[in-house]
């Protein structure tokens, strides 16, 4: 897709490779341009000097390879010291000087203000979420990596008001938008699991997204599951229609 024009550039799950040496991924990625996308950083709950080694590592990436942003997820990976097979939500009424000093402490060990994915909201706690990241966005100095998808799923499940997130995509230049799919059970809330052809209703508000912001720098189709080049690809042109309509 890169050498078709499709694509512009990769976005990296780095803490997937970490272990590479960064002269190999310049190498392999031939000038591409990248940006880090981070998944497993745990910086809310892991210990100062394991997030240490891992800032360490990300920043020997960053200097080789020049990312123009660097992402990270706010959510928990375990409940009372327990993990869980799911990733649980921010409780935001409870938790707010926790994550402000966590996120102030991780900007400072990676050197450079962080990005933050939006949450897929399930419960109706998720109804606080814009207004807990634009407070923690306005102290910290971090920003948004706003995933139109995860906002699709919360107002689906929670009716969460796709008009809450305006503010905050006012200032928001970085996307990122995939597949959602119907749990398996009841009571059926439909999950952000990057495996499926973009709904409806997803490119329906990324015209939406697209039309209030004339900042907009980039955007990553995301594919986790069912990872095939012809679906994959069809997104990706569907994604640059709705750009050009508004471009």
């Amino acid at each position: 897709m890169l050498r078709d024009g499709q694509a512009d550039f990769v976005e990296i799950l780095i803490d997937n490779f970490l272990h590479v040496e960064p002269e190999d991924m310049a190498t392999a990625l031939d000038g591409a341009p990248v940006a880090f996308h981070i998944m497993h950083s745990r910086f809310l709950e892991r210990t100062e000097a394991q997030l240490a080694f891992m800032a360490s590592r990300i920043r020997t990436m960053a200097r080789e390879l020049r990312p123009f942003y660097i992402s990270d997820h706010l959510l928990r990976f375990t409940v009372d010291g327990r993990e869980v097979p799911f990733l649980p939500e921010l409780d935001y009424g409870r938790t707010y000087d926790l994550v402000c000093q966590r996120v102030t402490s991780w900007q400072e060990q990676l050197g450079t203000p962080v990005l933050f994915e939006n949450y897929p909201s399930i419960f109706d706690s998720g109804l606080e979420q814009p207004a807990f990241l634009e407070r923690l966005f306005r102290e910290t100095g971090a920003g948004l990596l706003f995933d139109v998808s995860n906002a699709v799923c919360a107002h689906r499940n929670c009716q969460l008001p796709l008009a809450a997130w305006d503010t905050l995509l006012e200032r928001s230049t970085h996307f990122h938008v995939g597949g959602y799919e119907p749990s398996s059970e009841a009571p059926f809330v439909s999950l952000d699991l990057h495996g499926s052809p973009l709904a409806d209703d997803t490119l329906d508000y990324l015209g939406r997204v697209f039309s209030r912001t004339s900042t907009a720098a980039t955007i990553s189709v995301e594919r986790d599951n069912h990872v095939e080049l012809e679906p994959w690809r069809a997104d990706i042109l569907a994604v640059r229609a709705r750009w050009e309509q508004h471009a």
